[in-house]
């Protein structure tokens, strides 16, 4: 065995060296190494040559791993460099090994832990469930046996059930975790993304967006009347807001300041978040809406969200999207005299009619929607408008507000909005 040199570390040393916060790096003898980093954090290191290369090995933090401990282990560690092991190569192949060997679930847990929390509040609701069914098909498979056959029976069963999309959405949310399983080496592929949707199922035609016209609009809220009232409400919300469905349910109460008629988004709530300046979106509330959003406070009954979820087994939630999609849609099935429609259509309802009903500005009518504008404008206009969106939202809530109470003559309410 070497000779250790005489002038070897002690924790006197170690600890003045900590405490000053200087990188650096101390030979202890042997190759036995002691660092600091500019981030301050103090590990042994075990310095060696292999084949004629320089290798290194971090054998443990200080003070987890004392002196002694390091001494030990860097003597063992030799032992076995002098047999012709690449100490560095073998601790790769065997977290490799131990990575290889995770189940599913537990690549899950690690997920939830370390990227689940930089995700928007909005795409995190979205695939909670979905990984969740992650969990449920192959939660006791090791990572590296869920294979390309077994992604594609999966997603194929369940575009067969449920349909095209909700098997696209799964495969996101698959193809997300096991991205995550490729970066920390716990998978050597990932099955998920190499699906062809194509080959599970034909995409369906895209739907195209519905414009009501007055008299559907007359309809459509006239028999609100007939539906669970915080339905109506928040169909009434979007509808006279322009807001996204995932921003009406992910919508707290902390978010409105109705004594100045605003509703402030956060910017992590917002789909078009990486166009915007500022850390909030403000939507200026017409009285009419101020009104229905404290009759929701009243139904929410101390829950923090706007839209709690009806039935929650843990803690307070929002409500589910896809369950208030499924009701709009049967509302608007059985009314006679409107087209049926989703969440969506009562953004697309709202911007055509400014501009064709109210002729708001082109301009004001998009950051009505939180759109960036387009070419030019978009770059050299900054303006949020705030002003002439208000007087554009309190004009569209009175004219909603004249269809429902006009009957059948809407016509002429039309021709008088225009003017």
């Amino acid at each position: 065995m070497a000779k250790r040199i005489s002038k070897a570390l002690n924790d006197v040393q170690l600890r003045k060296w900590v405490a000053a916060g200087q990188p650096l790096a101390k030979s202890d003898g042997d190759g036995l190494t002691f660092t600091l980093s500019t981030a301050g954090v103090a590990a042994w290191a075990l310095r060696y040559r292999i084949g004629g290369r320089r290798k290194e090995l971090t054998l443990g933090r200080y003070p987890d791993m004392s002196i002694k401990d390091a001494r030990d282990e860097a003597s063992e560690k030799r032992a076995q460099i002098n047999k012709g092991i690449d100490v560095a190569l073998e601790r790769q192949r065997q977290k490799a090994r131990q990575a290889a060997s995770w189940t599913v679930r537990e690549l899950v847990r690690e997920y939830e832990r370390k990227v689940a929390p930089g995700l928007s509040p909005i795409t995190l609701r979205g695939r909670t469930g979905l990984i969740a069914d992650l969990v449920n098909r192959f939660g006791t498979f090791a990572v590296s046996d869920v294979t390309y056959e077994d992604a594609h029976t999966w997603l194929d069963g369940i575009a067969q059930e449920r349909g095209f999309h909700a098997a696209n959405n799964t495969r996101k949310a698959a193809m997300a975790v096991f991205k995550h399983a490729v970066a920390r080496r716990r998978a050597i592929a990932n099955h998920f993304g190499d699906v062809d949707m194509g080959t599970v199922m034909a995409r369906p035609a895209t739907r195209k967006r519905v414009r009501l016209d007055a008299n559907e609009l007359r309809v459509f809220l006239s028999g609100l009347k007939t539906v669970d009232e915080t339905d109506a409400l928040a169909w009434r919300i979007m509808l006279v807001t322009g807001v996204r469905a995932g921003e009406m349910i992910s919508a707290e109460w902390r978010d409105m300041h109705l004594d100045a008629a605003e509703w402030r988004i956060p910017r992590e709530k917002i789909k078009t978040r990486s166009d915007m300046r500022e850390d909030h979106f403000v939507i200026p509330l017409p009285t009419e809406a101020c009104d229905w959003l404290r009759r929701l406070h009243q139904l929410a009954a101390g829950s923090n969200w706007v839209l709690p979820a009806r039935v929650y087994r843990s803690g307070d939630k929002p409500a589910d999207h896809e369950r208030i999609l499924a009701r709009l849609k049967n509302y608007t099935a059985d009314l006679e005299g409107c087209r049926p429609i989703v969440l969506h259509d009562l953004r697309s309802t709202m911007r055509s009619h400014l501009t064709s009903t109210l002729n708001v500005r082109i301009e004001v009518a998009e950051r009505c929607l939180n759109h960036k504008l387009a070419g030019l404008l978009g770059i050299y206009d900054a303006s949020d408008y705030l002003e002439e969106r208000a007087s554009a939202l309190s004009r569209w809530a009175s004219y909603l507000d004249s269809i429902e109470r006009a009957g059948g003559n809407v016509i002429a309410l039309q021709q008088r909005a225009r003017k």
